[in-house]
């Protein structure tokens, strides 16, 4: 689950050719050190052509899966390359509908996130979810009178949501640009067993549609779906607690901007109903639980809060 304060700009401009060290030197060179806990692992001295090796992308990989976030300093990385190393932790999933202005990268595999606009003036990046400063006091922690941080689990609208997603970020603001991140699988963890048990019946619709007229309304920039992008792209459902199919670690899941009721498991939602809160972005009051989760899943001892400078 991430939340980004200030979207960073994202540019790609000349890059760097290194030779590729053996695995053994890149691994012997390595450093890793534990951001929060056991949550969050920091890499150091790996290079973007140590990351091309197969044998490197398996070890970091297994580090993912038991820290849950990677965080890499020091890359020089050009489209491909990013495509390139993110491979290594699986598949590589197509950039949601309605974005197809801010493709780049191998087969529009790489979402450009900012606000980057051409020498038109047209915007070429997918803007911030708010303009806000929304970090209070350095704290990452939801607000629920306030809405912020924007926390989402990325992809819940999907077909087939993603594993996990990789950000480069390529210039960051003088100020703010930090993105902050939770461990939502100690968080359920961390519940209450009765309240697991209640959660284990619900499901999360989730719309993309919803998700962007929500976001409209606070940044005007943000793009909108056309209809025939709606009809291709219909609401999903999802359970609230999810159950890593390689960890085992069950997390809380299904929070997203895009999430416009929760449900009982087997319980339907009239389709006018939920074509209107589609169409205006605005949230069932069944949704409430999730904000109410939220504070306790963005706590300070679940987070991790990373700036690029």
């Amino acid at each position: 689950m991430a939340s980004q304060q200030v979207m960073s700009r994202l540019r790609w401009n000349h890059f760097r050719c290194l030779e590729p060290r053996s695995f053994a030197d890149a691994a012997r060179n390595l450093q890793m050190k534990f951001l929060n806990g056991r949550f969050g692992a920091l890499i150091e001295h790996v290079t973007a052509a140590d990351l091309q090796s197969p044998e490197l992308g398996q070890m970091l990989r297994r580090t993912w899966l038991q820290a849950g976030l990677l965080v890499i300093r020091g890359l020089d990385l050009s489209p491909d390359d990013f495509a390139s190393i993110s491979r290594h932790f699986g598949v590589l999933g197509p950039v949601p509908a309605g974005r197809e202005h801010a493709k780049l990268g191998p087969g529009g595999c790489i979402l450009r996130i900012g606000n980057v606009r051409d020498q038109t003036g047209k915007l070429i990046s997918q803007p911030s979810s708010t303009k806000e400063n929304v970090l209070l006091d350095g704290s990452s922690q939801y607000r629920p009178a306030e809405r912020l941080p924007v926390w989402h689990t990325d992809g819940t609208f999907k077909e087939t949501p993603e594993a996990g997603t990789a950000l480069y970020c390529r210039q960051a603001p003088e100020e703010g640009g930090a993105t902050c991140f939770a461990d939502a699988a100690s968080a359920w963890e961390g519940l209450a067993f009765d309240q697991q048990r209640h959660l284990l019946k619900l499901d999360c619709i989730c719309s993309l549609a919803h998700h962007d007229a929500k976001l409209r309304k606070r940044n005007p920039d943000y793009p909108m779906l056309t209809e025939e992008e709606r009809k291709r792209n219909p609401p999903r459902r999802v359970p609230l607690s999810l159950q890593h199919p390689e960890t085992g670690r069950r997390a809380i899941y299904g929070i997203n901007s895009s999430t416009c009721f929760v449900v009982e498991k087997g319980q339907e939602v009239e389709p006018e109903k939920l074509e209107r809160h589609e169409l205006s972005g605005e949230e069932d009051d069944s949704v409430s639980i999730l904000q109410e989760l939220l504070v306790h899943v963005t706590a300070p001892k679940y987070t991790v809060s990373w700036c690029p400078w």
